[in-house]
């Protein structure tokens, strides 16, 4: 298409000002782009993906984020519980591969969220909120973007928004995955007992807890709080499902004993893949690029992963005046292309063999282990490339059962 009218005041607009968004323009802002960063809601606003990894170590060493102890709460590592069987699992993340550091984090998404978006203020990234991006128009010399508050231009153009994923829907390229969660019911709890938080204590380990058909979580937060949600592979899933489980599970009597119940919320569209996450003058980060069933914790950490990521290039490729070539993120396509699909094959993998029948040391322990701690783009990890083996073993099967079903319709038509 030929340019439009219209002065581009913008080097990059980003839609969106979670972890995605605020990794992607804090580099950006920090190496003198102009970076406009758009956000439909007000801050601080309540959101999940509340339990790091130690791979978003990141936060400190390339975002320069400070660790606010009212909002980061120790994570030792994560805890798997089938409570039908009685079976447990513990990952200690300090046995892991060498690498990141040896713990993560839980945190208070709505204060998290709040202090890396101040934190790309400071460097100089504009940052206004109440502003929804409506449609992304990717012309010869630029981007259009249209807003509820009027059209901006940019060279470059970068979609943070989530579970929304905006240009996936506008380029009708989200794909799901099948067999993994769908939908989510959460709510918090306040004023958690002496006992439960001894139960926590000293790690923190987030409680991961199996059901037939799908999982629950219990994270620990700050000023004695406590995330539950409960995630299903069924469509149809209703609000009381989660208040089903919670009345029933030994466990979680146990741990909202004396407690205060929050708002229920819920959200659904959840594990797609965009096809299409970058092309000529835009990219995607974070969710709107991928969402995994987020039964491993991975969805901030891999957003952050892929914010850093798409900087650089875009940075330099600013400088040079390249930034319209539709394969300016290769690069980053094919590296992160091996952490979300180690997360995927492990989802579909992971209960009673992975997980349950981890062995308790050795080599192929802390490769699990490693995994678990978001450790997915490093090349020497047995387990992963056994994992990453399995994957692709898979899909072969997946396949052949497709053109076997595609051959069985056609004879019977015939």
């Amino acid at each position: 298409m030929t340019g439009s009218s219209g002065a581009v005041k913008w080097d990059v607009i980003v839609a969106g000002a979670g972890p995605g968004g605020t990794a992607t323009a804090i580099p950006l802002a920090k190496a003198g782009v102009r970076v406009l960063v758009l956000e439909r809601d007000e801050f601080p606003r309540f959101h999940i993906g509340e339990s790091l990894l130690p791979s978003a170590e990141q936060l400190v060493t390339k975002l320069g984020i400070k660790p606010d102890p009212n909002v980061f709460l120790y994570k030792r590592g994560a805890q798997f519980v089938c409570e039908e069987t009685g079976r447990r699992q513990s990952f200690d993340f300090s046995g892991a591969l060498p690498g990141p550091q040896r713990y993560a984090w839980q945190v208070d998404r709505a204060r998290f969220d709040t202090i890396l978006r101040d934190r790309a203020v400071d460097v100089g990234a504009d940052v206004r909120h109440g502003i929804q991006v409506l449609d992304v128009e990717c012309q010869e010399d630029r981007v259009r973007v249209r807003t509820n508050h009027g059209d901006q231009i940019a060279r470059y153009f970068v979609d943070a928004t989530g579970l929304d994923r905006l240009l996936a829907r506008q380029l009708g390229s989200s794909r799901s995955f099948d067999r993994f969660g769908k939908a989510a019911i959460f709510t918090h709890f306040s004023g958690l007992g002496e006992a439960a938080r001894a139960e926590f204590s000293p790690g923190n380990d987030i409680r991961i807890v199996i059901i037939p058909d799908g999982w629950l979580w219990a994270i620990p937060l700050t000023q004695d709080r406590l995330s539950v949600g409960l995630v299903s592979r069924l469509s149809g899933l209703r609000p009381a499902r989660l208040d089903e489980y919670l009345e029933t599970s030994l466990l979680f009597t146990r741990l909202l004993e004396g407690t205060t119940r929050g708002a229920t919320k819920m959200i659904g569209n959840f594990s797609f893949e965009n096809t299409a996450s970058s092309g000529a003058r835009y990219t995607c980060v974070g969710d709107s690029a991928c969402f995994i069933d987020p039964i491993f914790s991975s969805g901030v950490s891999l957003a952050i992963a892929r914010g850093l990521a798409v900087a650089e290039p875009l940075a330099a490729a600013l400088e040079a005046g390249t930034e319209a070539d539709p394969r300016l993120m290769t690069s980053v396509e094919e590296s992160m292309k091996r952490g979300y699909d180690t997360f995927e094959a492990l989802v579909y993998r992971f209960v009673d063999h992975l997980i349950f029948g981890a062995p308790e040391e050795g080599r192929l322990r802390a490769g699990v282990t490693s995994v678990l701690a978001g450790d997915v783009f490093r090349k020497d990890n047995d387990f992963q490339d056994i994992l990453l083996q399995s994957r692709r073993h898979s899909i072969r099967t997946s396949a052949e059962s497709n053109r076997q079903a595609s051959a069985l319709r056609s004879r019977q038509e015939s």
